[in-house]
């Protein structure tokens, strides 16, 4: 027989009359005096409800995979590109279709039992439960293996504000990995692992994978769940598999793919598993693949980049695709829609300490508190794109009524539909992933305003897909013969057409070859525990 707790009394201090006051005049209510007085009571009562909560537990998950080392912050010998924030070990299954692949994990996504930093010098937070994606491939056989280095709370594209420096590309360690997943796009390069998770808000898995010369997919917008997630807007996270071929970035969308009633993310169907390993070899024989013109501005991208976008079209045209351009107007207005966006957005996900609105999946609520602390006590060490956010969220929403926050909404919507439009007309899109290779790292601190005017400038043809929720490819599609650093190609599906993808991926993939010093080998692991 079950007894209940039966707390002598509940949690929540209530508001004194006073207090009621102040709160109203921040929603902009006038209370009298009086009304102050009827409203604390109000509240009192009100409150003895919410109190009941701490008594009723809403069960969990239990861990499925229990063998779990800690690890340590690796050594600088052990991690020469800085990839990782932490080495662990976290045992899978003995079988399944990733078994002994080792996994590196961005650290912003839940692994029990492992720190969670965010690469910030803010509070860690040690989650309890799985990221479903890595409870995927736990089950699936992988280890993970450690943790990587990103961006200060994802918010830049050059790693350069992470809080434990700049992960360094794997080609050449004076360059950017990229941003914010730069640490798991360094660590497929090096070979230090298998397979890696990037999270992907305006390219931040994409960006990485064209600057180190590896492949990454953010997949059609709900396909992935995105539970355990440091979440930025749950419209706009993608988690990414981040991988050294076309095939095993197929196989690990395969395993972390599909339905699950802990995701937040708003999906209006309940999407099933990928089987996109099994198709990527069918080529692209009878495919209509369209250019987007406004990608491929020479204002916009560098002449490496569009000599290997040309060559890129002569590959697919001679696997039998037929071949056009295709204009997008707004695809060139993508990144004022969505900083307009995040300005609110990203703002109101931290008004409610990391939840996100509209979150209809499971809540790490320690977590949650975490982060709350963090907010009121820590905020001044947030990096400076965070505090531009809050500062701006705060600003249109109270000065201009989020007229703005309206306005990028329904341009957000005219540009998914001109992006659908164009995918009626043919079955794939093609453009440079990033607009240049990966640029040279800072090699001195830098102010606010540099930071922000860096972290910013190869977004311009991945963030469109996030605003619109298209499936898209990046693939190494060449090598710049001046500085000797990858290329990368961008291919764009319809919704839920992510396999197709893969295809076209694979016809370049096989016409360029491997990029050199890519792949892992069990013979020498970069770090280990």
């Amino acid at each position: 027989m079950s007894v209940p707790r039966g707390r002598i009394r509940g949690f929540i201090r209530r508001p004194t009359p006073q207090e009621v006051a102040q709160l109203a005049e921040r929603e902009h209510l006038s209370l009298t005096p009086a009304e102050a007085e009827i409203y604390a009571r109000v509240l009192d009562d009100t409150f003895a409800a919410v109190d009941r909560l701490d008594e009723l537990g809403a069960p969990g998950p239990a861990l499925r995979h229990t063998t779990r080392d800690p690890g340590r912050v690796p050594t600088d010998v052990e991690d020469p590109f800085h990839a990782f924030t932490r080495i662990c070990e976290v045992k899978g299954s003995d079988t399944g279709p990733l078994r002994g692949m080792q996994v590196g994990v961005k650290d912003n996504l839940s692994v029990a039992g492992i720190p969670i930093t965010n690469s910030s010098r803010t509070l860690s937070a040690t989650p309890t439960v799985d990221a479903v994606v890595v409870e995927r491939m736990l089950d699936a056989g992988a280890t993970v293996v450690a943790k990587t280095n990103l961006d200060d709370f994802s918010t830049s594209g050059t790693g350069e504000s992470s809080w434990f420096g700049p992960a360094r590309n794997a080609v050449d360690p004076s360059r950017s990995a990229g941003g914010s997943s730069g640490g798991s796009g360094s660590a497929v390069r090096s070979g230090a692992v298998d397979i890696a998770i990037g999270v992907d808000e305006g390219g931040s898995a994409r960006i990485p994978a064209s600057f180190n010369g590896i492949v990454s997919i953010k997949a059609t917008h709900g396909l992935v769940p995105s539970h355990g997630l440091t979440y930025m807007d749950h419209t706009i996270d993608a988690v990414c598999p981040m991988a050294s071929t076309v095939a095993a970035t197929a196989r690990v969308l395969d395993v972390i793919s599909g339905h699950d009633d802990r995701d937040p993310q708003w999906v209006r169907r309940s999407p099933e598993p990928t089987t996109a390993e099994s198709t990527v070899h069918d080529g692209v024989g009878g495919l209509r693949v369209g250019v987007v013109t406004e990608a491929c501005d020479e204002s916009l991208c560098d002449q490496t980049v569009l000599d290997a976008l040309e060559d890129s079209c002569q590959v697919l045209s001679g696997g039998g695709a037929e071949m056009s351009q295709i204009s997008i107007p707004l695809w060139k207005e993508a990144w004022a829609i969505e900083t307009a966006l995040l300005l609110h957005l990203a703002w109101l996900t931290f008004q409610s300490d990391g939840i996100g609105y509209s979150h209809l999946g499971e809540v790490d609520v320690e977590r949650v508190h975490a982060f709350g602390l963090v907010r009121r006590m820590e905020s001044d060490s947030f990096p400076p794109f965070l505090k531009t956010w809050l500062l701006g969220g705060r600003y249109l929403n109270e000065r201009y009524f989020s007229t703005y926050f309206a306005k990028a909404a329904n341009l957000r919507r005219a540009l998914t539909a001109q992006i659908s439009a164009a995918l009626h007309d043919v079955d794939l899109l093609v453009c440079p992933t990033t607009p240049h290779i990966a640029p040279v790292l800072l090699d001195r601190p830098a102010d606010d305003d540099e930071l922000l005017s860096r972290g910013t400038t190869m977004v311009a043809n991945t963030c469109v897909l996030n605003l619109s929720g298209h499936p898209a490819l990046a693939v190494p599609n060449g090598v710049d013969q001046l500085n000797g650093m990858p290329t990368s190609l961008q291919i764009v599906g319809a919704h839920w057409a992510d396999e197709l993808t893969f295809r076209a991926g694979q016809v370049i993939q096989d016409s360029v070859g491997p990029m050199p010093g890519s792949g892992f080998t069990q013979d020498s692991p970069v770090v280990s525990m």
